[in-house]
């Protein structure tokens, strides 16, 4: 049974006025939404602000399910908070997507509720046909329950670590474009649909030829800075792996290489481009994921080409166009700035036969 209040009666419970101001005093610690501080002291509004106010913020706290401890919108926005700072800022802005979706389909449970069969009903209703998806979503669901044993004490296991994943096993990708398609493409890019030449074709061209020629993913293409060229090498420090291997790598200027840097630097004198950046938009910032992509489908378009065909092929397909020409797999593995050489396996996309030239006699010949 509660107490009987014997000040600030009138007031809803919790609610106390103290330095002329309403005040919700917590149950324990909680995020304040408008500080973003964990308080337990939390300041609705000022006292000559009104009751009116007061309610209304009071209102608020009371029916966000993610400001209450122990639920898993609490435990989304927390692990939002405490744990994104170290990730790129593309990978950030994912994993708030991610864990904002999380919040919502599993806004009726608590953190202690959750079981391994919640998640198995969460990933067959929203990503049944969609095996590398809910991969991610488990990969994320795993480290906020991580979070929740090991720095909220709201539970003892994970659940995630009990799921029967066999029907979300991720398929390699066999999609491999061929010259002709990327020709066609590339081509396509220089003149729109009006028939007239596109301001953005010919970068276009130049991003594509780097990605093919340093096997780089398309936003280490995109943000490459003209200061990243030193020394006749590129340097390349891949963002996805920037914050777990941080491996990086330099890639010989060829003349291939050099002839596309030209090709850029050209194209800014062209339009007088200020810009770090070797592959701007002609605003002189760098094209966006969204910019670049936007061009190649309406590219792809142009050229007829009805493949499957993305960007991130040109990837795979220079990995394989070099395991097709003998490369040593060790220099495939370092350009593709990868610490295993199982993961460069992936991106070559046919099965290149060894060579054995070892010069072996009949021994009973020899009798």
């Amino acid at each position: 049974m509660n107490r009987r209040r014997k000040h600030h009666r009138g007031l809803p419970r919790r609610v106390i006025v103290n330095h002329g101001a309403f005040y919700f005093f917590a149950p324990e610690p909680m995020r304040n939404p408008w500080t973003q501080k964990e308080q337990r002291w939390i300041r609705l509004c000022g006292f000559e602000e009104g009751e009116a106010l007061m309610y209304e913020r009071l209102g608020f706290l009371m029916k966000e399910k993610k400001l209450v401890s122990g639920t898993m919108p609490n435990l989304c926005e927390e692990w939002k908070q405490r744990k994104l700072a170290r990730y790129t800022p593309a990978v950030r802005k994912e994993y708030e997507r991610m864990a904002d979706f999380i919040a919502e389909k599993l806004e009726e449970f608590t953190v202690a509720d959750v079981k391994a069969r919640t998640i198995t009903v969460f990933l067959r209703k929203y990503f049944a046909e969609k095996n590398n998806t809910a991969q991610k979503y488990v990969n994320v669901l795993r480290k906020m329950f991580k979070m929740a044993i090991s720095e909220m004490g709201l539970r003892d296991d994970n659940p995630c670590d009990q799921l029967d994943l066999s029907d979300y096993e991720t398929k390699r990708r066999e999609v491999l474009p061929t010259h002709d398609v990327i020709a066609k493409i590339r081509e396509a890019a220089l003149t729109g649909k009006d028939g007239l030449p596109t301001e953005s074709g010919p970068m276009f061209q130049c991003i594509v030829d780097m990605a093919y020629l340093c096997w780089q993913r398309a936003i280490d293409v995109r943000m490459l800075r003209d200061a990243q060229i030193e020394g006749g090498a590129i340097r390349f420090k891949p963002t996805k792996t920037a914050k777990s291997s941080g491996k990086m790598v330099d890639i010989a200027i060829t003349p291939s290489i050099d002839a596309v840097i030209e090709r850029a630097k050209a194209i800014k004198r062209k339009y007088k481009i200020i810009s770090p950046y070797l592959f701007p938009s002609t605003k002189g910032t760098p094209y966006t994921k969204t910019g670049l992509h936007s061009m190649w489908r309406r590219a792809k378009e142009r050229a007829k080409v009805t493949d499957d065909v993305v960007f991130k092929d040109l990837r795979a397909l220079g990995a394989t166009d070099a395991a097709r020409q003998g490369k040593d797999k060790k220099q495939i593995q370092t350009r593709l700035a990868h610490t295993s050489g199982r993961t460069s396996e992936i991106y070559i996309k046919e099965v290149i036969a060894e060579r054995s030239e070892m010069d072996v006699k009949l021994p009973w010949e020899e009798l």
